[in-house]
């Protein structure tokens, strides 16, 4: 039985059609008496013109002037002119000064306010879309490159954005070469995110694609921590360490279990801890599993299906 999702669930979520091809974001939903009807939004390129703040704290750096008390007090201009705006303001002391604060203060002293022109993105209703033409609705969370990300899917049963862009129909899904596939993110028949394709492959008759996830893994550089526990005056765990593990880099979680088991408790220190971003191999597909590519790619078979024919690598 397909999961059920709340309003602000669907908020957001990318509505993509049977070929595969990006219409647009849930922006709103309409609950009418006979239908629901749900409003896709796309993002167009525009310029707005904003308050240059970079110059316009120069230049009101430009206006401060240091008292001798200042001085005596060692206070850096952008202390003077804080305490300035808070005086001029009758800012309370913890109230943390925002931009607005200094575009008030510049209009009080008659200071010109530099503008400069940015480039933005507006979002424009594109169309409504009826549950009737919903195929399915999937909200997944795939690691991403920093952090974990959610993608929400909206997937259609029309080739609505492919009638837009006036994108042949096709049938048949012809082979690409790995430049036109690169990072495209992959979706299961249902709209379930399963990763992004990471390159070509080739079975025996045919060829088909790796999919993979970014994943972020931490190890420790023994070397560093094990003098940061020499400087402390903990030598002791560090030859204790030094024991356990015979390599210079161990990842972060093994280190932490061996810390554990012996009842050694405290902060890793900043510089010993690295950062590796690698690629996690989900599955290799053969050519005829893939039913559309589009801006993504959509598979011919549901997540449970690409487990049971031993297509998932883990």
């Amino acid at each position: 039985m397909d999961r059920a999702y709340r309003e602000d669930e669907l908020i957001g979520a990318t509505v993509i059609d049977s070929e595969g091809y990006i219409y647009g974001k849930v922006g709103e939903i309409s609950v009418g008496e006979d239908e629901v009807i749900l409003v896709a939004y796309e993002s167009k390129p525009d310029v707005k013109t904003v308050t240059d703040m970079d110059t316009l704290k120069e230049e009101l750096l430009k206006n401060v002037k240091i008292s001798l008390g200042s001085r005596l007090q060692r206070r850096s201009p952008t202390e003077v002119l804080t305490q300035n705006i808070r005086e001029e303001l009758g800012l309370r002391p913890a109230e943390p000064l925002t931009d607005q604060h200094y575009v008030r203060y510049a209009e009080r002293l008659g200071v010109y306010i530099p503008k400069r022109k940015v480039e933005v993105e507006r979002e424009e209703p594109k169309g409504s879309l009826g549950l009737k033409d919903i195929k399915a609705i999937r909200v997944s969370v795939v690691p991403a490159q920093h952090q974990e990300k959610v993608v929400k899917i909206v997937l259609l049963n029309e080739p609505r954005e492919a009638s837009f862009r006036r994108i042949p129909i096709q049938e048949r899904v012809p082979y690409r070469d790995a430049r036109a596939l690169k990072d495209k993110l992959v979706l299961d028949a249902q709209g379930v995110a399963l990763g992004y394709v990471d390159s070509l492959v080739f079975f025996r008759g045919m060829p088909g694609i790796r999919v993979y996830l970014p994943k972020r893994t931490e190890y420790v550089d023994l070397r560093k921590l094990n003098q940061y526990l020499d400087e402390v005056g903990r030598s002791t765990l560090a030859k204790m360490i030094k024991r356990q593990f015979t390599w210079d880099n161990v990842r972060r979680d093994e280190l932490e279990d061996f810390l554990r088991t012996i009842g050694a408790f405290f902060t890793l220190p900043e510089d010993a801890v690295l950062t590796q971003h690698v690629k996690a191999l989900v599955m290799d597909v053969p050519w005829d599993v893939v039913h559309k590519i589009g801006d993504v790619i959509i598979l011919r078979m549901t997540l449970p299906d690409l487990r049971s024919k031993g297509y998932l690598l883990r």
